[in-house]
């Protein structure tokens, strides 16, 4: 058998059984935006931060992505950056609220992706689609906002290192989103002036008593300087 026809036949080999993984690194830049003054509880649970997709392409290849590093670096970093972002373990009920102003439980909801194995299509590309829940301290929902990215990479030396490109840019993608637009959606924008407008009537409502008692003891000693 030639060369030629032994390559052709391991090919069809590896097209048959073959699995390709996938360990998803990425650095993700800083947003440049200005941190809300409130405290959110933030819910990283394994189905985030141990994520991995498993996909079997009939006569290609079985696919396996790991996905949970770089959920739990973009979004550390991303919610850390928005708020004064605490570890927490789980949502608020209204029979256990929560401390904070409020508590953030992100969720990837959907994960594609494409491969080609053959033809003139030469790109790897991934679409991937993340939910983020806003809690109130007692439990109530604030917002479900879904926010999607995608991430196109030409492949020029393997397929998993530009399916790896591929899923960068989908999830940077997903970052930008988040960083401008979750703050800035309805929902939010009314959660946080409330949450604020409450601090700020708590301090207020801490020193006037002391202001009023000053002037009812002024008024008073006036009152008996004028006797």
């Amino acid at each position: 058998m030639s060369a030629r026809n032994t390559g052709a036949v391991l090919g069809l080999i590896c097209l048959g059984g073959c699995a390709s993984q996938v360990e998803v690194d990425a650095q993700f830049p800083r947003p440049l935006v200005e941190q809300l003054p409130l405290t959110v509880g933030v819910v990283l649970d394994e189905a985030l931060t141990e994520y991995e997709h498993y996909e079997e392409i009939p006569e290609q290849i079985t696919w396996t992505i790991r996905l949970g590093a770089a959920n739990r670096e973009m979004l550390e970093q991303l919610l850390g950056t928005l708020f004064m972002m605490v570890p927490v373990d789980a949502v608020p009920t209204a029979d256990a609220a929560s401390e904070h102003d409020g508590v953030i439980k992100p969720e990837l909801e959907k994960f594609e992706f494409e491969v080609p194995v053959r033809g003139r299509d030469n790109f790897a590309e991934v679409w991937m689609q993340y939910r983020l829940k806003l809690y109130e301290p007692d439990g109530d929902l604030v917002v479900d906002w879904p926010v999607s990215g995608y991430g196109k990479s030409e492949i020029m030396r393997d397929r998993e290192g530009s399916l790896n490109e591929a899923a960068i840019v989908a999830l940077r993608e997903v970052g930008a989103a988040i960083a401008t637009q979750f703050p800035v959606q309805p929902e939010v924008e009314y959660w946080a002036r409330e949450r604020q407008n409450r601090m700020q009537v708590a301090d207020r409502g801490f020193l006037i008593p002391s202001e009023d008692t000053s002037l009812v003891n002024e008024d008073a000693t006036t009152g008996t300087t004028d006797d």
